[in-house]
């Protein structure tokens, strides 16, 4: 279903399955969304199932009330929320919960998201429970700890003669920014990450929290969206970055080995497991599909030591100069420590191109960047699912990776700048303290996404690819995995789960597509839409011209007007990437 719009006075927003969405103010966001949230011991979020639900819209109030119970843990769990706002334009989301059975959950209760765009270095008071006013300010540079504790309320200007007051009540506040794991937010909470967790929930216990929001002085009239999307597009050109996937599984059918090498990609990344007996020959075989492929290698050492090496040095040696990046992993680290990649040098040598870093995610070189001496490479993984897992918020996600990639410049102290391996769908929980009860919450493993083989997979690599590369400062990506239901394209074997996931054996996704479209550019040419949640595009330059990606997001037909570097008026279906090419421009 289509979110509700609403009306609060003059403040506009949505309502979408229980969720406040894109709240406005003269036609700027000043909320992203409000919701409930349900994380389990294993910091995974569960959905919810709404059972009712009543919704009444005025001109200018609206009143929701509805009802839920939780899922998996928190099955035992019932919420009901009253959800109004008046002609003043305050709005407040209030709800009340209790379990009828005990359950464990490290977080229960309301979140507030706050949009990054507009907001970073926006000042902002904080009062604490005790009624001290705090005068700071939302962060630029992505904080690697939460930036505001103690929340009981919070006030920013959201215009020259208005403000906009958050107060909360039934539990303690703090925000973090939820930009480390590429979300398009700062996130204010429930229940301090400094309290001990997982805590059980027991009949009896009440949740109720409310959220409230009100504004003082001359609320801005609201501003109508325009009638046709526009996108701006830059003159000038940025560097690409080269772009790869990730092999998984050996052997490769001679039509898998054409199908990659039909997209001229720079590299294929795979990751050994050092210790493991057939590690020498697992680096042969790769280094035999990468010169059939057509590709060099980024190869990732996984739980080795310094009698590991040793047993592999004449092989890594012997593809050294096929190789563009050495890095080493491990489970026990979130980030790699300078003492493994010490050992790892000292037996297979100085001269490579080493990788540190994380195969986490960015918030773990946030909060501990790497030792930089040697390195060629600094590195880290993105999924854009780590808290959210609708079509709305995975494709807003897509633009914070411009904010990830410039501050990753800063942190990279001089060596280049990879990320990867990027997936739609996180690779695994690293923060799971229970692994054995963090099942899938959909009948695909948790690693696979449905819309892998969807339109969806092609638009947001093609948006999380812009805002990479816009900055400048990141030199190679590792998109997805080459075959299978985490890949570009199906095995030529077929499905792993037909029912679950009915690719055909051989299925070109349309994420392959969109890579295969990119083959021969180099350039960004970068570009904002001034309506980025309806269509947007993604233009880039090659030596035989310019490729626009028009990315309809709506079920709806788009006028889509590219203004800039190119001056074209590009018809979109529904949801839908559109490829549309332009002559070569004049040096």
């Amino acid at each position: 279903m289509s979110p509700t719009p609403l009306s609060a006075g003059p403040v506009r927003l949505e309502y979408d399955g229980g969720d406040l969405r894109n709240v406005r103010v003269g036609g700027v966001e000043i909320l992203r969304r409000v919701y409930v949230v349900f994380q389990d011991r294993n910091w995974t979020a569960r959905p919810w199932i709404l059972q009712a639900e009543s919704v009444e819209v005025t001109e200018d109030s609206f009143r929701i009330e509805l009802r839920a119970r939780g899922t998996f843990d928190a099955s035992p769990f019932t919420w009901t929320a009253e959800i109004t706002g008046d002609a003043s334009g305050t709005i407040r989301y209030a709800i009340d919960g209790s379990a009828a059975e005990p359950f464990l959950r490290n977080r229960l209760g309301l979140c507030v998201l706050h949009p990054i765009v507009g907001f970073a270095g926006r000042a902002c008071t904080i009062t604490t429970p005790d009624g001290e006013a705090v005068e700071t300010s939302f962060p630029e540079a992505i904080s690697p700890h939460q930036p505001f504790a103690d929340v009981a309320a919070m006030e920013w200007p959201v215009g020259p003669d208005c403000s906009a007051r958050l107060e909360f009540a039934g539990d303690v506040f703090e925000t973090e920014d939820h930009r480390n794991w590429s979300d398009a937010s700062y996130k204010t909470y429930c229940t301090p990450i400094s309290r001990p967790f997982p805590v059980e929930v027991r009949p009896g216990d009440a949740v109720t929290q409310s959220a409230t929001l009100s504004f003082t002085g001359a609320l801005p009239a609201p501003v109508p969206a325009p009638a046709r999307v526009t996108v701006a597009v830059d003159e000038i050109a940025v560097p690409l970055p080269t772009l790869g996937t990730q092999s998984t599984d050996l052997p490769w059918t001679p039509a898998e080995v054409g199908a990659i090498a039909d997209l001229g990609l720079d590299h294929l990344m795979v990751t050994v497991d050092a210790a493991d007996e057939d590690c020498a020959e697992r680096l042969r075989a790769a280094a035999d599909l990468a010169v059939q492929a057509g590709c060099r290698l980024r190869v990732r050492l996984a739980d080795g030591s310094g009698g590991d090496y040793a047993r592999i040095r004449d092989n890594v040696r012997a593809m050294a100069p096929l190789v563009d990046s050495w890095a080493v992993v491990h489970d026990d680290e979130k980030v790699t420590s300078a003492a493994r990649l010490d050992e790892a040098r000292a037996v297979l040598g100085d001269d490579l191109p080493w990788c540190g870093g994380t195969d986490l995610y960015f918030t773990e070189l946030n909060r501990q960047p790497p030792d930089q001496e040697g390195l060629a490479w600094v590195s880290f993984s993105v999924n854009p699912q780590v808290h959210a897992f609708d079509d709305r918020s995975v494709m807003q996600n897509a633009a914070t990776l411009e904010v990830i990639a410039r501050d990753a410049g800063r942190l990279s102290g001089g060596a280049r700048v990879a990320v990867g391996p990027i997936s739609l769908r996180p690779r695994f929980n690293p923060n799971a303290t229970n692994p054995e009860s963090d099942v899938s919450s959909t009948d695909l493993p948790a690693s696979v996404d449905a819309r892998q083989r969807t339109w969806f997979a092609a638009a947001w690599t093609l948006l999380s690819l812009r805002a990479i590369a816009t900055p400048g400062t990141v030199a190679a990506v590792t998109y997805f995995e080459a075959l299978g239901w985490r890949g570009l394209r199906e095995h030529d074997r077929g499905s792993a789960d037909p029912g679950a996931f009915p690719s055909r054996p051989g299925e070109e996704f349309p994420v392959y597509g969109a890579l295969r479209g990119l083959r021969g550019a180099d350039r960004l040419l970068p570009s904002r839409s001034d309506q980025p949640e309806v269509a947007d595009a993604v233009v880039v330059e090659g030596d035989d011209g310019i490729r626009a990606f028009v990315i309809n997001l709506t079920p709806v037909p788009q006028s889509v007007v590219l203004t800039g570097a190119i001056s074209a008026t590009i018809e979109a279906a529904p949801t839908s990437v559109t490829l549309e090419r332009f002559p070569r421009r004049s040096p």
